[in-house]
């Protein structure tokens, strides 16, 4: 076989949360293919993640396009009628999204995020990647239903997913959801497991000596729980602070809380809500934190509390079972199979589930224990339960051999 030439495209920033976590770790496993049969080359369209790139020993190239490619990139979007397509291909052959990659002679481009970029591939393969469905499973949410945001990801993943070499998805449910809903070749169709950020696992290189005490830090006088989220309404922070307040009213119990994450809508309704139920002298907003502090926060804090409706994966799980911190999860299918044993599941329409498990943390050390030893053994199981790099190689690999038929 000949040297197939792969692009990795990344086309997110890193304030867009745990989605660019995973487009990351999908990075450094593109970096470790073999070489003797794949020439890896990185692309991203945003200057800041060049940096972040050569921090992890990656070299990468900015993409960058003028108004006028643009313009013309979107007019072959809108043009369906062949005689306009052909006046247009006259003048250019290929459309500048995909001539920047013809160019440079690529094979095969691999979108390490959900992106509308494969709709100009007309000529090119593609693998492209879907995290989630949940602009269907919770279609009731404002971020899935302002601006048209059902419509559009609907429109790009019908033109997408069916005409992808292979689709990386994030778990067995949304697989099957995935075949189901877009009529997509369930052999195109591979699970591609969440892992934890990669930031626990540069921790031991240069974190042993940073020394931090979070409650001093951010000025707080009892135990907290942690919630790294950005702040949409389906992240559903209210739940937590409902779950405080009962906690207080009904046990006599304070616990505070660190709500990490930028703002992305919703974070004024939950500050005046932080408000009505006085949480005020317990509740904290430090936005986006820096790598090397999440360690201690996860560490540090009581529980892990996640009240997402967004699933079926997320990423704080495995970094909380990874530092030894307990999770409380929502008891909702795929969510629940995330976790399994390894989390106390959560009642997201009774927020006493949470204030009984946060109370029993506190009270019962060997309840504690377990449920951490629990979350250990799910770290372990997730991380050796799929090889990743093999899973993309043999994707590749079957690739190149139908290459061979016209390249």
């Amino acid at each position: 076989m000949k040297k197939i030439k792969l692009a990795v495209v990344l086309d997110q920033i890193l304030f867009s949360g745990g989605g660019y976590q995973q487009s990351i770790n999908a990075a450094l496993i593109a970096k470790k293919l073999s070489s003797n049969h794949i020439e890896v080359i990185f692309f991203t369209t945003h200057k800041e993640n060049i940096e972040i790139f050569k921090e992890l020993g990656i070299f990468s190239n900015l993409i960058k396009f003028s108004f006028l490619s643009k313009l013309k990139v979107y007019l072959y979007r809108k043009i369906k009628n062949g005689y306009f397509l052909k006046f247009l291909r006259y003048l250019e052959k290929n459309n500048p999204r995909e001539k920047f990659f013809i160019d440079k002679e690529i094979d095969l481009i691999f979108f390490l995020s959900p992106t509308s970029w494969p709709i100009d591939c007309e000529k090119l393969n593609y693998i492209t990647t879907v995290w989630d469905l949940c602009h269907q499973d919770e279609l009731e949410f404002p971020e899935v239903r302002y601006n048209r945001e059902f419509e559009r990801r609907e429109r790009n993943y019908r033109s997408i997913l069916p005409k992808a070499v292979a689709v990386l998805v994030d778990s067995e449910l949304t697989k099957s959801n995935l075949i189901k809903r877009y009529c997509v070749d369930a052999d195109r169709v591979y699970v591609f497991p969440f892992e934890a950020a990669n930031f626990i696992k540069l921790e031991n290189n240069y974190r042993k000596n940073l020394s931090i005490d979070i409650k001093k830090k951010y000025n707080l006088n009892s135990d907290y729980i942690f919630y790294p989220a950005q702040f949409w309404s389906h992240k559903n922070h209210i739940y937590l602070l409902e779950g405080l307040k009962y906690l207080e009213e009904k046990f006599g119990l304070i616990i505070s809380a660190i709500l990490v994450g930028e703002d992305k809508g919703n974070l004024n309704f939950i500050r005046k809500k932080v408000e009505t139920y006085k949480l005020g002298d317990r509740v904290r907003f430090p936005g986006f934190v820096p790598n090397d502090e999440m360690p201690e926060l996860y560490r540090q804090s009581l529980a892990l509390v996640m009240p997402t409706y967004f699933g079926p994966t997320n990423i704080p799980p495995l970094e909380a079972f990874y530092f030894g911190t307990p999770v409380l999860y929502p008891d909702k299918i795929g969510l629940r199979d995330q976790v399994g044993s390894g989390a106390l599941l959560i009642d997201l329409q009774d927020c006493s589930t949470m204030a009984l498990h946060l109370k029993n943390l506190l009270e019962d050390q060997n309840f504690r224990s377990k449920i951490i030893e629990d979350g250990k053994k799910n770290f372990v199981n997730n991380n050796n339960m799929i090889n990743r790099k093999k899973i993309l190689q043999n994707i590749i690999d079957d690739f190149n051999y139908k290459l061979k038929c016209w390249k």
